[in-house]
Protein backbone atom coordinates (compact mmCIF):
# COMPACT_ATOMS: atom_id res chain seq x y z
CA UNK A 1 0.00 0.00 0.00
CA UNK A 2 1.34 3.66 -0.68
CA UNK A 3 1.61 6.01 1.97
CA UNK A 4 -1.79 8.15 1.17
CA UNK A 5 -3.90 4.80 1.13
CA UNK A 6 -2.42 4.17 4.54
CA UNK A 7 -3.35 7.84 5.65
CA UNK A 8 -6.65 7.91 4.59
CA UNK A 9 -7.11 4.21 6.51
CA UNK A 10 -5.91 5.88 9.45
CA UNK A 11 -8.11 9.26 9.11
CA UNK A 12 -11.05 7.05 8.63
CA UNK A 13 -10.09 4.63 11.71
CA UNK A 14 -9.81 8.11 13.98
CA UNK A 15 -12.89 9.55 12.71
CA UNK A 16 -14.80 6.63 13.54
CA UNK A 17 -13.10 6.39 16.79
CA UNK A 18 -13.70 10.19 17.56
CA UNK A 19 -17.64 9.50 16.59
CA UNK A 20 -17.77 6.44 18.79
CA UNK A 21 -16.10 8.29 21.80
CA UNK A 22 -18.73 11.05 21.18
CA UNK A 23 -21.61 8.50 21.75
CA UNK A 24 -19.97 6.67 24.46
CA UNK A 25 -17.86 8.68 26.61
CA UNK A 26 -19.45 11.42 29.45
CA UNK A 27 -19.24 14.96 29.59
CA UNK A 28 -15.64 14.98 31.43
CA UNK A 29 -13.52 12.75 30.30
CA UNK A 30 -10.73 11.02 32.45
CA UNK A 31 -7.26 11.28 30.69
CA UNK A 32 -4.79 10.95 33.82
CA UNK A 33 -4.72 8.13 36.28
CA UNK A 34 -2.88 7.47 39.12
CA UNK A 35 -1.18 5.02 40.13
CA UNK A 36 -3.65 4.12 42.56
CA UNK A 37 -6.34 3.85 39.94
CA UNK A 38 -7.93 7.60 41.05
CA UNK A 39 -8.41 9.84 38.09
CA UNK A 40 -5.39 12.40 38.27
CA UNK A 41 -6.71 14.77 35.81
CA UNK A 42 -9.92 15.79 33.75
CA UNK A 43 -11.14 17.46 30.35
CA UNK A 44 -14.16 18.17 28.69
CA UNK A 45 -15.34 15.37 26.23
CA UNK A 46 -14.72 17.55 22.68
CA UNK A 47 -11.56 18.63 23.87
CA UNK A 48 -10.66 14.82 24.62
CA UNK A 49 -11.94 13.54 21.84
CA UNK A 50 -10.41 16.53 19.27
CA UNK A 51 -6.80 16.70 19.97
CA UNK A 52 -5.66 12.60 19.36
CA UNK A 53 -7.98 13.08 16.29
CA UNK A 54 -6.33 16.38 15.09
CA UNK A 55 -2.66 14.58 15.97
CA UNK A 56 -4.03 11.93 13.74
CA UNK A 57 -4.93 13.92 10.78
CA UNK A 58 -1.68 15.90 11.24
CA UNK A 59 0.37 12.45 11.31
CA UNK A 60 -1.52 11.52 8.38
CA UNK A 61 -0.71 14.51 6.43
CA UNK A 62 2.79 14.38 7.80
CA UNK A 63 3.20 10.90 6.34
CA UNK A 64 2.15 11.98 3.08
CA UNK A 65 4.55 14.65 2.45
CA UNK A 66 7.07 13.17 3.81
CA UNK A 67 9.05 10.81 1.73
CA UNK A 68 11.99 9.20 3.70
CA UNK A 69 10.52 9.46 6.83
CA UNK A 70 8.11 7.90 9.46
CA UNK A 71 7.71 10.23 12.21
CA UNK A 72 4.24 11.26 10.44
CA UNK A 73 3.04 7.45 10.61
CA UNK A 74 4.16 6.66 14.63
CA UNK A 75 2.25 10.18 14.92
CA UNK A 76 -0.82 9.12 13.68
CA UNK A 77 -0.72 5.75 15.42
CA UNK A 78 -0.11 7.55 18.08
CA UNK A 79 -3.30 9.47 18.14
CA UNK A 80 -5.37 6.38 17.49
CA UNK A 81 -4.03 4.75 20.37
CA UNK A 82 -4.76 7.32 22.77
CA UNK A 83 -8.04 8.05 21.68
CA UNK A 84 -8.90 3.94 22.08
CA UNK A 85 -7.05 4.32 25.83
CA UNK A 86 -9.44 7.41 26.37
CA UNK A 87 -12.46 5.14 25.18
CA UNK A 88 -10.94 2.15 27.13
CA UNK A 89 -10.69 4.27 30.57
CA UNK A 90 -13.67 6.35 30.62
CA UNK A 91 -16.26 3.38 29.28
CA UNK A 92 -18.48 1.96 32.02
Amino acid sequence: MNRKTISIILIAIGIILAAVGYVILPEVVAVQVGFDGSVANTMPKLLAIGLPLLITIVGSVINVKEDDNRKGLVLAIAGIVVMVITLLFNCR
